[in-house]
């Protein structure tokens, strides 16, 4: 009871406090072991695999371009005047890598298959004008030497005439198809015949070596019309194509779609309907608790969420292409485009009606959880908060290793790769930490401001009226509490669209990071929470940054460690210089 009670504390933890207060030497002692566990659990095996790998620069998406446009010339005989349009997307194979990841089996991948046959390419997709050739052409290329280790022409396949192949026995025919694909660098000593499909003309062989665990490497080839062994001239390419891919486990594989069935399922009917209720109890209780607040609540940060959203949106375009690469890639980019902005405006007009709504919210239930700007202490207030921020952040990164720890220990958690997200698939890879904040200030407004306060209000009411009376302390303590739990699990059914498995693991993970987060806003105040949340996601992406190889992108992580304090700086100056020393708290 002694932690329920800590949750809320009387007066003494009200956020109209605006002098500064300096954290308990308790808090900074368990900040200081939270870091500590982050660093052994997260931080260390990945520098300790990374350095005992030894790898290599990943090439920028501009330099992926250059090197596809060169092998276009030299490999294929395009003209630069032959093509219209190039993009590059990064690709990565997920099953397998959640196979090597749920197997530990990385180690013999970097040995046996990541310099020929990486799980995770920049697909160069180059668009050629009408004529001959025509159609596109997409060159797979090593991330880190830029070697082509496939390739295929999307235009009129025709599959080699019949004088070409009459004669030939299947055995022969896969011969012919291997003596082709050695003039792209396949050693046929590796490759075994696995058998002809003669709809598409494409011969499909499987890997002579070992494999990795039960996993299988798989070749196939399109040998186009023209294509003479006895000629030596440079070959035909036109409607051919080498690609090679990974056969898994059938057992694996089930399992993995069976995960992702139950993904979708959890995310519409278990966030996205239950976001949309949100939305419109939302809408509701700023109309009837709005006069507790002010409408111009949370103008500015949904504003700045919708911008900062927009603007990482045509940032990711290539994180788009790559979720529907399947699908075809030449049409999607603005559709994908289209909906995300409507989906983020209805997440901008969420979050103003939950800073305002929850703001109303708790001010009617007679606690003042977020500091106005007209206050004359804001400024510090934020500088404050800022700095508390860090350190709790650091409990939630210690948190969050163990929690995640134990659940790979005992439910055998494993990840998965997701190209969508992918820091090779941004146009600028340094406006990463700026999603930081739109996920600290969407989530928190959203499912702590107002989650929390919409559920307290509900329970505590509904005590009130059982009960014909105001519930004692410890039961409204209790309720606050429980409150805690629905808010915490909707915003964890948000994330279990992550490639992470069983897809359960992370709602456990967050509602149990749901409590800490709740406990520390109503401990400190909902701007220091923000703060927390932005600088938890800024610290992981600034790590990520740090250790994904791509040119410069060293300091970038540096700064998105330093971002929120950078940020809470600025707020504390301008604030100053606005409203002078002389402002008012009561203005």
């Amino acid at each position: 009871m002694r932690l329920l009670e800590l949750l809320l504390h009387k007066e003494r933890y009200i956020m109209n406090r605006l002098g500064p207060t300096p954290l308990d030497k308790r808090w900074i002692w368990t900040a200081f072991a939270g870091f500590i566990l982050f660093l052994f659990i997260q931080v260390f095996p990945i520098t300790g695999q990374l350095f005992s790998m030894n790898t290599e620069q990943v090439m920028t998406r501009s330099e992926a371009e250059n090197k596809a446009l060169d092998l276009a010339v030299s490999r294929f005989g395009i003209q630069q005047g032959e093509v219209v349009k190039t993009t590059v997307t990064h690709l990565s194979d997920s099953e397998t890598t959640g196979y090597l990841s749920k197997h530990d089996l990385f180690d013999a991948y970097e040995k046996q298959w990541s310099k020929h046959t990486p799980t995770d390419v920049y697909a160069v997709e180059i668009r050629l004008e009408s004529g001959n050739p025509s159609g596109k052409l997409l060159l797979y290329l090593n991330m880190e030497t830029g070697d082509l280790v496939a390739w295929e022409h999307d235009g009129n396949r025709v599959v080699p005439s019949m004088d070409q192949t009459q004669g030939l026995s299947d055995v022969k025919l896969a011969a012919y198809a291997l003596q082709y694909a050695s003039f792209w660098g396949v050693q046929p000593d590796e490759w075994k015949w696995d058998g002809y499909s003669a709809e598409k003309g494409i011969v499909k062989f499987s890997s002579s070596g070992a494999g990795i665990g039960e996993s299988k490497l798989w070749l196939k080839i399109a040998v186009p019309e023209g294509f003479d062994v006895l000629v030596s001239s440079f070959p035909p390419w036109q409607g051919g194509s080498v690609t090679y891919g990974v056969d898994l486990p059938e057992a694996f594989t089930s399992y993995l779609h069976d995960q992702e069935k139950w993904s979708t399922r959890l995310s519409v009917f278990g966030f996205i309907l239950p976001q949309i209720l949100l939305f419109l109890l939302a809408i509701i209780y700023t109309g009837t608790h709005g006069g507790h607040s002010s409408y111009r609540r949370g103008i500015f940060l949904s504003v700045l969420f919708f911008v900062l959203y927009a603007g990482l949106t045509y940032n990711m375009i290539p994180g788009l292409r790559a979720g529907t690469w399947e699908a075809g890639v030449g049409s999607a980019d603005k559709i994908n485009l289209i909906v995300s902005l409507v989906t983020y405006a209805a997440m901008a007009l969420l979050t103003y009606f939950s800073a305002v709504g929850g703001d109303g919210l708790w001010k009617s239930m007679g606690r003042s959880l977020w500091p106005r700007w007209r206050e004359s202490g804001y400024g510090n207030a934020v500088l404050r908060s800022m700095r508390e921020g860090y350190f709790l952040a650091f409990i939630l990164l210690g948190a969050q290793s163990f929690i995640l720890l134990v659940l790979e220990k005992s439910l055998g958690s494993f990840s998965s790769s997701d190209a969508t997200q992918s820091m090779y698939n941004m146009s600028i890879p340094w406006l990463l930490p700026l999603l930081a904040w739109c996920a600290g200030i969407s989530e928190e407004l959203q499912s702590r401001l107002f989650g929390i306060g919409l559920f307290r209000k509900w329970f505590v009411g509904g005590a009130r009226k059982l009960l014909g009376r105001e519930p004692s302390s410890r039961t409204a303590i209790l309720l606050t509490t429980v409150a805690i739990i629905p808010p915490g699990l909707l915003w964890a059914l948000g994330h279990v669209g992550y490639a992470i498995y069983p897809v359960y693991t992370r709602i456990i993970e967050l509602v149990i990071m749901s409590f800490l987060f709740g406990w520390f806003m109503l401990r400190f105040g909902i701007i220091t929470v923000i703060f927390a949340h932005v600088t938890l996601d800024a610290i992981l992406m600034g790590m990520q940054m740090m250790f994904d190889g791509l040119p410069g992108d060293f300091i970038g992580g540096v700064f998105s460690l330093l971002m929120p304090g950078l940020v809470g700086i600025v707020i504390w100056w301008l604030h100053g210089v606005i409203r002078g020393k002389e402002a008012s708290p009561n203005q």
